[in-house]
């Protein structure tokens, strides 16, 4: 069969074109008591810690360094972005002083799935949120969005040299399927909710 023959045959049996699928399902807006709720039980699903401060009075300039101490001790290594502390560290920094939390403002959070948005906006050395042994993220609460979908829509994946979703600590499976927590990154993962 000549090759004008083969191709003939395939424009011929050539299928329908299909339409794209209708996407605006994925635009419905959920009421903020529910979309908290299900980044809360998703979160935590995920193995993170979550601290809802969303309707409290509490200060969290006050809070963030109590809570530090109170969980991961008074001589930890803080690796803080809200606070320009970490302005003065360096990659060397991670390798030789073994930094113990690092704690960052994610730019938003998604409810469906638990994971946060840092990228080098935020994030002055990629290295933070893997190299620590604990991560907190301060999330704004209305920064939550439902799903991926709308996520996508709000972050810019070109804006930066570098971008990545978080949720919960470093978890991985082997063959055997056991699973291991903090392998590969951070041993525990705490969101603050505010």
């Amino acid at each position: 069969m000549s090759r004008e023959a083969i191709l003939k045959n395939i424009q011929a049996n050539k299928p329908k074109a299909t339409e794209l699928p209708d996407l605006s399902v994925f635009t419905h807006t959920i009421d903020t008591d529910t979309l908290l709720a299900d980044f809360i039980k998703i979160a935590t699903k995920n193995n993170s810690s979550v601290v809802n401060l969303v309707g409290t009075s509490e200060n969290l300039e006050e809070f963030l360094p109590a809570f530090v101490q109170e969980n991961f001790g008074k001589t930890a290594k803080v690796y803080n972005t809200l606070d320009g502390s970490a302005e003065s560290l360096s990659y060397d920094d991670f390798k030789t002083k073994s930094i113990d939390v690092f704690i960052g403002q994610p730019k938003l959070a998604v409810a469906e799935n638990g994971c946060m948005w840092i990228d080098d906006a935020l994030l002055p050395l990629r290295i933070a949120t893997f190299a620590s042994e604990h991560t907190i993220f301060v999330v704004d609460h209305t920064t939550l969005v439902p799903t991926m979908h709308q996520a996508y829509a709000q972050i810019q994946t070109n804006a930066s040299g570098y971008g990545v979703f978080i949720a919960g600590p470093s978890k991985t499976a082997d063959i055997e399927q056991s699973l291991v927590v903090g392998a590969q990154g951070a041993v525990s993962n705490t969101v603050i909710l505010v």
